[in-house]
């Protein structure tokens, strides 16, 4: 990091390894403060990077994966599951130069946020929290890629600009969720092909996460039902007299 040099929006990104509207987020948010050259643009101190990367490596702002929960019982996904979508959305970013990645999986019929890259822990949390946005539903729907207006639908955030697409996904025929990206630029056509495609890996990754994870479960299943019970000269049996 550069010292006693203020660094621009992009410079501070790359040493932070946020996207843009992450790092504005934040500023927007108080926790990150940046000053303003004569010509109001923006400039950052490498101390107050410094400062905020510390409190976002301790807190896990910058990048967000959620296991799904709802009032009504649904079972969340394994950990395991949502790190691995987690890991799969990064290099779907960086090949198509998004500003964020994000994947909603279908809980108890429901599209719940699950995973993302390029979107901060408040973000995440909030998208945890609330209602499938507008996009989501529409791509979840139509079953084909949805472009959306991300300042229109304040989707991901209120303050989001660019293009966006929504492309459900599907593993044999059922609908798994849907996978979303959104760009400061406007999206090749080639680029939304790629994101659709990219859906149907990620389908395969995430059916075959929740076989192991299934497979597991029913391994500690077997493993209880055999294991043999203490005897009178077990040391458990003794300890527990």
């Amino acid at each position: 990091m550069a010292v006693g040099r203020r660094l621009t929006v992009s410079e501070a990104g790359r040493v932070l390894g946020l996207s843009r509207t992450t790092l504005l987020a934040a500023e927007e948010a108080g926790l990150l403060t940046a000053l303003r050259t004569p010509g109001g643009h923006r400039r950052y101190d490498p101390a107050e990077l410094r400062r905020y990367a510390e409190h976002a490596g301790a807190a896990g702002w910058e990048e967000a994966s959620a296991a799904p929960t709802d009032a009504g019982g649904a079972v969340p996904e394994a950990p395991t599951i949502t790190a691995a979508a987690r890991a799969a959305l990064r290099p779907l970013a960086q090949a198509i130069d998004a500003e964020s990645t994000g994947l909603y999986l279908l809980v108890s019929g429901e599209p719940h946020f699950t995973a993302a890259f390029g979107v901060p822990r408040w973000l995440a949390d909030r998208l945890t929290a609330a209602s499938p946005p507008a996009p989501i539903l529409a791509a979840l729907d139509a079953r084909r890629p949805c472009p959306f207006d991300p300042a229109a639908t304040g989707f991901p955030e209120p303050r989001s600009a660019g293009n966006g697409v929504a492309v459900a996904v599907h593993r044999d025929g059922e609908a798994l969720g849907v996978l979303f990206a959104v760009s400061r630029r406007d999206m090749l056509a080639a680029e939304i092909r790629f994101v659709e495609a990219f859906g149907d890996v990620l389908a395969m990754l995430v059916a075959d996460e929740r076989r192991i994870v299934e497979l597991e479960r029913r391994m500690e299943a077997i493993g209880a039902l055999t294991r043999p019970e203490p005897t009178a000269d077990d040391p458990e049996r003794r300890a527990a007299r």
